[in-house]
């Protein structure tokens, strides 16, 4: 359910989005992604080290809503609070070394990528303003 509302969200939310703007976006997305590479390429080289999200399972009690049958006059309780079992997967950052050398020329490459990608973007987007105009 947790995982549901946010899916839901996102749907209505890509449902007020006019066809411009997602064509604007489509047009930049690969710009962006590569940009999100580079500040991450350049925090790895800036800090010594990268770092990767490990998952791992957690435990523990929570108060729940529930309902069964139980000794009070015999019979079944009825609607009720009890102790339920939450398992959940989180997230923790763990420090990974990296090959300075092997980062800087990564860099180097995303940042041609990026190059050609903004040129790509810049066509893109005069597609998208031909196609779908203001006003």
């Amino acid at each position: 359910m947790k995982r549901l509302i946010p899916l839901v969200l996102l749907l209505l939310l890509a449902a007020c989005v006019s066809p411009r703007q997602a064509c604007l976006q489509q047009a930049t997305r690969d710009v962006a992604v590569l940009e999100g590479l580079i500040a991450e390429v350049e925090g790895n080289l800036a800090r010594g080290y990268a770092i990767r999200q490990e998952p791992y399972v957690t435990s523990g009690l929570d108060l729940c809503l529930g309902s069964g049958y139980g000794a009070i006059n015999g019979g079944l309780v009825g609607v009720g609070w009890g102790y339920c079992n939450q398992v959940e997967t989180r997230y923790r950052a763990v420090p990974v070394p990296i090959d300075r050398v092997s980062e800087q020329r990564k860099l180097a490459e995303l940042k041609q990528s990026r190059a050609k990608a903004t040129t790509r973007a810049e066509l893109s987007l005069k597609s998208c303003e031909a196609q779908f105009p203001l006003g």
